[in-house]
């Protein structure tokens, strides 16, 4: 059995046309190797968790009930094949594909080794656009503005702001620091010409006040917590 994460969408009240059809739910694998000192966000980054292959096998042989979700998968793995897998996800009820976790979450010198070997974030986007042409709705992950403008060319649903693995060194990375990053990936976008809804990570108590989030986001994703098992699952 692999455990999942949970990460709510919370979206912004006050744009209510710019969210509409999003689901309420991302679902991903939870970390093999979980540490109180290490965030879930990155400790679903080490190679010990499985690949998205296992996870697609459990979820289709036990769906959730709830379909208001968006599962989330390691997109760079060189296992997946995205025609077979698509195939089984959907007749097994799903809808929506992030590619979470995203290599873009790891340094910018570590992501550009794993880019020369053909493990890299084009890769993720690549799947994301083949799991689009058989039918399912996408996010794009990014988390900077040349990976936000490299997004855009694929026209996701959704994009989705994670910081990287070093804006965790100090703790969960301040309003400011999100802030600055989200100002400078909507600028890109908007000079990319996509003008899809643009979502960002907080903490679970920043829900209720969306005064406190980055002007450029239409809503919160809030951090993820343990607990899959909560969605159910259908006979």
């Amino acid at each position: 059995m692999i455990d999942q994460l949970i990460w709510r969408i919370v979206p912004r009240v006050s744009r209510p046309t710019s969210h509409a059809g999003i689901p309420g739910t991302i679902l991903t694998i939870a970390p093999a190797f979980a540490h109180e000192s290490m965030p879930h966000e990155v400790a679903i980054l080490l190679p010990t968790n499985p690949g998205p292959t296992r996870l697609i096998e459990q979820l289709v042989a036990a769906p959730p009930a709830a379909h208001d979700l968006i599962l989330g998968l390691f997109l760079a793995s060189p296992f997946l094949n995205v025609k077979v897998e698509s195939a089984r996800l959907l007749r097994a009820g799903f809808q929506w594909i992030a590619n979470v976790p995203s290599v873009v979450q790891q340094d910018e010198e570590f992501s550009q080794q794993l880019a020369d070997v053909g493990l890299g974030f084009d890769r993720e986007l690549e799947c994301l656009a083949k799991f689009r042409s058989e039918g399912f709705r996408t996010m794009a992950v990014v988390a900077d503005a040349r990976t936000a403008a490299a997004a855009a060319a694929i026209n996701p649903d959704v994009m989705t702001v994670l910081p990287r693995i070093a804006d965790f060194a100090a703790g969960f990375p301040s309003l400011r620091q999100r802030g600055t990053a989200v100002q400078k990936i909507a600028e890109a976008v908007r000079h990319a010409g996509w003008k899809g809804p643009l979502l960002g990570l907080g903490e679970p108590r920043e829900a209720d006040n969306e005064r406190l989030w980055p002007t450029g986001l239409d809503g919160l994703v809030c951090r993820p917590e343990a607990g899959g098992e909560v969605l159910g699952v259908r006979d």
